[in-house]
């Protein structure tokens, strides 16, 4: 055993970041997930964070590896009849299967849930779409930052300030709705385990991206009031002092939050300002919220005068959460944490002009059965030879009629 999903077989047609954000964690814990692609079409993250410059190079390395680590890859052509029939035969014996198309592009290959049913009576097939697969945007494109905007993230991002554009930032809309996706085929599979049925699942990046929005809604719902954007000013409404705030070196700063009257006295006396305790305008919660400019400068003269490093140790030795705001670098090569936990991993690469690359590694550390990063992202094709020989039982010579043919494509 080599996770605690092996021996759970994963028909992946996933593509871009949040249907393969959602097979690799599964991947990660063992389960076997057969990554499906064309050469005519292959996942379009392939060439996403060239690491040779150079666009014309085919299928280059990129970010596509992070997304697609311990997976298994073929390539053939669905739309070839020859192929299609392959792909049934593949999902007869798996045990998911996960596709994040829009809707219905998948249901005109002809791989509907009744056909599906049909190679396996106690199939799971999960549908991760940006809308959903019926109501009236159900076949709608949508990506991370279109996925955000209709819930009402984008909305909150940004200053607030007049003329002030809402921010794309990140991409949640895909790892939030890849997660949710997840979770939803660990469910599946346990009520399998329960009952012996499988399941159709439609789960959409609109759903996902709402269910993280509960506060913003519950705000209008209960309250009337509609949640605006606020920028690093006191979104938690407990919140006296809560923000990043600037430190010595260039783009250097902190992030720290102050939510009880402990907290409160802890930071003043951490600053060496015991006299903002006596101040009539930070008194109350609702005053240095009312007054929260004057109180913001305060603590900003005192991050100013030392390292990120320094403010978030003396901060955490009052007893108040504060996180030096880190970049890339910080994490990867200098961050304490990060090391001691071995959340990077090195992935040798299929492609030896690219040979053995760093990326993240597994987020839980279990006491038993952990995951692991198995292999990096395959190679379009990389394992046709052992799924389509060993898995479906082809022998050499149907193989290289099929090669003949183009199936593998």
């Amino acid at each position: 055993m080599t996770g605690p999903l092996s021996g759970v077989r994963i028909t992946d047609f996933t593509w871009v970041v949040a249907g393969p954000f959602c097979t690799k964690t599964l991947a990660d814990m063992g389960a076997e997930s057969i990554k499906i692609e064309a050469r005519i079409r292959p996942d379009g993250m392939r060439n996403y964070v060239n690491r040779y410059n150079d666009l014309d190079k085919p299928f280059p390395y990129g970010t596509f590896d992070n997304f697609n680590r311990s997976k298994m890859g073929v390539s053939v052509n669905a739309r070839d009849p020859q192929g299609l029939a392959l792909i049934k035969d593949l999902i007869a014996v798996s045990d998911v299967v996960v596709e994040n198309f829009r809707g219905g592009v998948l249901q005109s290959w002809g791989l509907t849930y009744e056909e599906m049913r049909k190679a396996r009576p106690d199939i799971i097939y999960i549908s991760l779409s940006g809308y959903g697969q019926t109501g009236p945007y159900a076949t709608y494109a949508s990506h991370y930052h279109i996925a955000q905007a209709m819930p009402g993230f984008t909305q909150l991002t940004g200053t607030g300030d007049d003329g002030d554009t809402p921010v794309v930032t990140g991409a949640y809309g895909d790892t939030t709705s890849g997660l949710h996706a997840a979770a939803a085929i660990l469910m599946a599979l346990e009520y399998r385990n329960k009952t012996g049925l499988g399941q159709y699942i439609d789960a959409s990046q609109l759903t996902s991206m709402a269910h993280v929005m509960g506060a913003a809604y519950l705000e209008y719902s209960a309250n009337g009031n509609e949640p605006q954007a606020n920028g690093n000013r006191l979104a938690h409404p407990a919140a006296s002092v809560e923000g990043v705030f600037q430190c010595q070196g260039e783009e250097r700063w902190v992030a720290l939050g102050v939510y009880t009257e402990e907290e409160w006295r802890a930071l003043c006396d951490a600053i060496d300002r015991p006299e903002l305790l006596e101040d009539p305008r930070f008194a109350l919660v609702s005053s240095r919220v009312e007054n929260w400019a004057e109180l913001e400068a305060e603590v900003q003269k005192w991050t100013q005068e030392r390292t990120a490093e320094d403010a978030m140790d003396a901060l955490q030795a009052a007893g108040i959460g504060a996180s030096v705001v880190e970049n890339i670098q910080d994490l990867m090569d200098k961050d304490e944490q990060m090391a001691h936990r071995n959340h990077y991993v090195d992935a040798w690469h299929p492609d030896r002009e690219v040979g053995t690359l760093r990326i993240e590694g597994i987020v839980p550390k279990f006491s038993a059965g952990n995951g692991e990063v198995r292999r990096a992202a395959p190679m379009i094709g990389e394992h046709n030879e052992y799924v389509f020989s060993e898995v479906l039982g082809l022998d050499s010579a149907r193989m290289d009629e099929l090669q003949e043919a183009g199936i593998f494509f």
